[in-house]
């Protein structure tokens, strides 16, 4: 999917994410680096594959402690940004890009299930086996 978007994907235990980062920027690291899982590993992943002076954005919801290199993250000079993910902020203006076609959500939808079928939808998505889920009445 990260592909058809014109990203690169890589696959996080298929391969290593910080040789394949180094190769695809000829060892600088990346500009921008997210963090969106909430996990610990991830954001020190994120913390790794940042270029120096890059900039980390961490948006995962945490619901435990976590703890950073501060050594990876002064050494590097990185950036911080923080917070969640605003949706309120931005839902009048996606919703009207969708409706005017400007945005169109079909590639990101692998099920069309019906709202009696919302328990299974969600398992299926916790198997990682679904992307996005639309549910009709």
């Amino acid at each position: 999917m990260a592909e058809s978007f014109g990203a690169v994907p890589v696959h996080l235990t298929e391969e290593s994410p910080r040789d394949r980062v180094k190769e695809l920027t000829e060892g600088r690291g990346v500009d921008l680096s997210v963090d969106a899982v909430g996990h610990p590993d991830a954001l020190d992943l994120a913390c790794r594959l940042a270029r120096k002076a890059g900039t980390v954005s961490v948006i995962g919801v945490y619901a435990e402690r976590a703890e950073v290199h501060m050594g990876v993250v002064w050494i590097k000079a990185l950036r911080w940004r923080t917070g969640h993910a605003n949706v309120i902020g931005h839902l009048d203006r996606v919703l009207a890009m969708l409706s005017a076609g400007v945005i169109d959500p079909t590639p990101l939808v692998t099920h069309h299930m019906t709202l009696d079928d919302a328990p299974e939808a969600y398992e299926i998505y916790d198997r990682r086996e679904a992307l996005k889920i639309v549910l009709t009445p």
